[in-house]
């Protein structure tokens, strides 16, 4: 289940409440993973440390965690969202801080099982945020090897590398991902695709998953692995508009295979089943 809505900058009770209502009608038995957007409880246009800095979170107490580990025993599935972290790097000295764009992980029994940091910030990010140290990938019991993404995440970084390189999906065809996860603040900034392209820019960025045998000769069997996107929409200071389009992408031997989406522009709740 991706849920796709538009969060408020800095009505954090707010946009909680607002996605509490939305995942209401869903049962244990409709979902095993729930995955919202980059920031979604906090809003994502922020433009100093300053600025971010009520809006902070610890990676395990902080409301956006809380929720997710509610929400995660509720349902009895894992859930995924999008916050500003905040880091205390040295124990002796609380003053000395860290601040990540992260998203939390959490397991059906409400436990934290990972804190992933973006590890390519858009430039949004930049004003506050650390770079994360390194993509991320680690096996998960019922849903296989699993990876983490946040948006810029998939694009090449900073827009300077390559287009060819591919980091993200290569990184994660490498570690034999076969489920990766993307909550995202998606905007129309002036370096991203246009908003109907977006699906098929997305698609385009998992290329080495297509062509897998290619690199292995054949001699390996094909990797499955699912895409799925949890974007928001709406607009912040004026001139974001995020571009929703949540979606779930089956990545297959002959190209990508969209499983489902919700439009650009409308709140909901993305269900797909990927399996038997």
């Amino acid at each position: 289940a991706c849920l796709q809505f538009a969060p408020i900058l800095g009505e954090v009770q707010r946009n909680i409440d607002h996605a509490t209502s939305m995942v209401a009608k869903l049962k244990p038995e409709d979902v095993d993973v729930l995955i919202l957007p980059e920031m979604a409880f906090s809003g994502y246009v922020f433009t100093s440390k300053d600025h971010i800095r009520p809006y902070l979170e610890n990676a395990e107490t902080g409301p956006s965690i809380q929720w997710a580990k509610a929400q995660a025993i509720r349902l009895n599935a894992h859930v995924q969202v999008g916050y500003p972290e905040k880091r205390v790097v040295n124990k002796t000295d609380p003053f000395k801080e860290e601040y990540y764009n992260s998203v939390a992980f959490v397991s059906p029994q409400g436990v934290l099982l990972n804190t992933y940091a973006k590890h390519f910030l858009y430039y949004t990010d930049e004003n506050w945020a650390e770079e994360g140290p390194s993509f991320e990938s680690m096996p998960v019991e019922g849903l296989g090897q699993v990876g983490f993404g946040i948006c810029m995440d998939v694009n090449p970084y900073q827009f300077k590398t390559p287009f060819s390189d591919f980091e993200f999906s290569s990184f994660h065809f490498g570690q034999k991902s076969n489920l990766l996860l993307c909550s995202m603040a998606w905007n129309k900034g002036e370096e991203a695709p246009k908003k109907e392209k977006t699906i098929h820019y997305w698609a385009v960025r998992m290329s080495p998953f297509y062509k897998q045998q290619e690199k292995a000769g054949g001699k390996e069997p094909f990797l499955e692995t699912y895409l799925a996107i949890a974007n928001r929409i709406g607009t912040e200071s004026g001139r974001l508009l995020f571009v929703g389009s949540s979606c779930v992408i089956k990545l297959t031997k002959d190209g990508p295979e969209l499983i489902g989406a919700l439009p650009s522009d409308k709140e909901g709740i993305l269900l797909v089943e990927t399996s038997d």
